[in-house]
């Protein structure tokens, strides 16, 4: 069973399906063409459905509605248990290089990149590196110690936070929020116990970027959750409705689909050298 949406939008990646198997056929030719001297001046032929219009008998079978209960928070904690402490330390061990080139950038001015490592390239003096973390096994332990005992106080306060709030009113974008700030908090409790330069981050700023970028990662993970489709659900056999069920107790739906060409476009920062990628209708 599915939702008359669902339906709607896999009817459509059929016809992109199909323009994509076209184009790729029209590739192909266009090679045969090129080597083919009787061919070579001929335009390569290629179709396009410029406009599709499709009939479909359907019969509503229901409604779907997302309802969050106790089962689906339970999954939401369940996610956060088993996704957290990998996505949190690999950002910690990110933010620990991101500091490491920031600190031998300002004492050299240039960063270059080589096989392992940063290091700096100054006229006679000897070159700075980044420390890796594997060179010191100590911090290395700590940073997994601290992840663990984040991720702990991380289970408890975002359980506790489920048990004293309406689940039927929460929204996926405050759950998000209020595990980025818990994180945050808990995050700068546990690192003040670290001496200023074992810290893996340069500064608050830092931090909190990177229990951003943990938070927006995890809001996917909780998306699933709080996110199920919702509409209509339908029952597309068009073949078993026309012998079973008397036209009446039918729907029909009339969709036309027409072609429309997108484009990538690459936009680049002057000043940042920052890109942005996006689609744009052609």
């Amino acid at each position: 069973m599915i939702t008359f949406g669902e339906l709607a939008g896999l009817l459509a990646a059929d016809f992109l399906q199909a323009r994509r198997t076209a184009d790729m056929y029209s590739a192909s030719l266009s090679e045969e063409y090129h080597v083919n001297p009787l061919l070579r001046g001929m335009p390569v032929p290629r179709y396009t459905i410029a406009e599709a219009e499709i009939d479909l008998p359907l019969r509503i079978m229901g409604v779907r509605k997302t309802e969050i209960g106790e089962e689906e928070m339970q999954k939401i904690l369940d996610k956060i248990r088993r996704g957290l402490p990998t996505l949190l330390y690999r950002n910690i061990k990110n933010c620990y290089y991101d500091k490491q080139a920031a600190v031998v950038r300002e004492k050299s001015g240039v960063v270059e990149p080589e096989e392992v490592g940063i290091s700096m390239r100054q006229q006679e003096e000897p070159r700075a590196q980044v420390v890796r973390l594997s060179q010191v096994p100590e911090l290395r332990a700590s940073y997994k110690a601290s992840t663990a005992a984040i991720c702990t106080l991380m289970n408890q306060y975002m359980a506790t936070y489920v048990k004293e709030n309406s689940i039927s009113e929460m929204r996926l974008l405050d759950f998000t929020d209020v595990f980025i700030e818990t994180l945050y908090r808990v995050c700068k409790e546990e690192f003040s116990t670290y001496l200023d330069v074992q810290t893996p981050y340069i500064n608050k700023e830092a931090l909190k970027k990177m229990c951003q970028t943990v938070g927006s990662t995890m809001f996917f993970e909780f998306r699933e959750i709080f996110e199920q489709p919702e509409g209509l659900l339908v029952s597309a056999e068009t073949g078993k409705m026309e012998q079973n069920f008397a036209p009446e107790q039918l729907m029909r739906v009339k969709m036309k689909i027409r072609e429309q060409d997108v484009n990538f476009v690459v936009d680049q920062n002057e000043e940042s050298g920052e890109k942005r990628r996006f689609l744009t209708l052609g």
